[in-house]
């Protein structure tokens, strides 16, 4: 990629920090949803619905193809649980209790787990920096989940591994794309076919459990909400793509810095979140983890 200009760096880092910033949000938008009172399963199946009908809506309009034989069929069906439904339900579980701004922290071991993912599978190949970063981000956890131990510390302890979870969750989906995606696909395609694959999954056990979201009768908070979720993650996707197309993975990747920031900033300015010194030092090690093990084209099979 050639060298930016200083006019248009500008422009992509204002869509970075647009892309990032808003996906940040989506954490606590998160936690006002479930204050409404509404169950993780109902709220997931709709951000599918919505986030899938929005995103495929693109794609179409784009004529962007999307395969629909059996093997593609299958490797959506697996992405819809690792890269939507499981992720976003412990997402709706997990923001009450531990905060929007620990969400957006542990988001940033994405990245780190796909990395030593990739190590222990053999499709990458480890290297002394990036080696470095995963230190970082073993360390980091260490922090997150050290203060949960002990008496009394059970409860909260459950909470984080809960949330350890959601980047784990999308890690396998970062190896499933790097691996098995169908060829020449576009990936908003791919996320909105995931996303409302996740929904379809989810329906039945919305329906079993009572925990189905009414849509017909007067909206509440949650509704609202809900709606400004997915208008958010389909903004943050796409503008994320776009900077991707025309600066590369190593300048787009910097959205992954800002949402963590924001994340963490939307918290304590929406509800006055606090964090420990040893929350503030895994942040920083995970920030300086990510900064070290860079992304890196993995081979299809």
């Amino acid at each position: 990629m050639k060298a930016l200009l200083p006019a248009r760096r500008l422009w992509f880092w204002s869509l970075v920090i647009l892309s990032g910033g808003s996906w940040g949000l989506f954490f606590s938008l998160a936690r006002l949803a479930r204050e409404g009172g509404h169950h993780p399963f109902g709220l997931t199946f709709w951000q599918g619905v919505g986030g899938g009908l929005v995103l495929l809506s693109i794609a179409a309009v784009r004529r962007d193809r999307l395969p629909l034989h059996p093997r593609a069929l299958g490797f959506y069906l697996v992405c819809s649980v690792f890269g939507t439904a499981l992720p976003t339900c412990l997402i709706f579980y997990v923001a009450p209790h531990l905060g929007a701004g620990f969400l957006a922290i542990v988001m940033a071991l994405v990245p780190l787990m796909t990395y030593g993912a990739s190590i222990l599978l053999g499709i990458d190949k480890a290297a002394s920096a990036r080696l470095a970063g995963l230190a970082l981000g073993f360390a980091a956890i260490v922090m997150l989940t050290a203060p949960g131990i002990g008496a009394g510390g059970g409860f909260a302890l459950l909470w984080v591994l809960l949330a350890l979870l959601v980047p784990t969750s999308f890690s396998i989906e970062n190896l499933l794309l790097a691996l098995r995606a169908p060829a020449d696909v576009s990936p908003v395609a791919l996320v909105g076919g995931f996303q409302l694959g996740g929904a379809l999954l989810l329906l039945p056990v919305t329906l079993a459990t009572g925990t189905f979201m009414d849509v017909t009768g007067p909206w509440q908070q949650a509704h609202w909400v809900s709606v400004a979720m997915l208008l958010v993650n389909a903004l943050s996707y796409t503008l994320f793509l776009y900077v991707l197309r025309h600066t590369g993975p190593v300048f787009a990747a910097q959205a992954t810095y800002v949402t963590t920031i924001t994340g963490v900033l939307w918290g304590m300015a929406l509800f006055g979140e606090t964090h420990a010194l040893w929350v503030w030092i895994a942040l920083v090690a995970l920030l300086a983890g990510m900064a070290l093990v860079r992304e890196r084209k993995v081979e299809r099979t």
